[in-house]
């Protein structure tokens, strides 16, 4: 059994489940355009900041996995 450590991947899930919360915790007040307005940016700007963290993931755990280049023969 092989265990692999993903410590990076870890630490870049942790800062987007830390940025999801902070978008989700800062609930404007609806009678103030202003604030609503802000959390708007707010929430875009976290939304693209995920979406380069995922990317990021992606690539690192696409670059930690050997292709597999085996053949299968079955018996004749």
């Amino acid at each position: 059994m092989t265990t692999k450590n993903f410590k990076n991947e870890i630490k870049l899930l942790d800062q987007i489940y830390e940025d999801m919360i902070e978008a989700t915790h800062s609930e404007p007040d609806l009678n103030d355009i202003e604030s609503m307005r802000l959390f708007i940016e707010n929430s875009f700007r976290i939304f693209n900041r995920t979406i380069f963290r995922i990317v990021e993931v992606k690539n690192a755990l696409s670059e930690n996995e050997k292709p597999d280049s085996s053949t299968w023969n079955p018996p004749a």
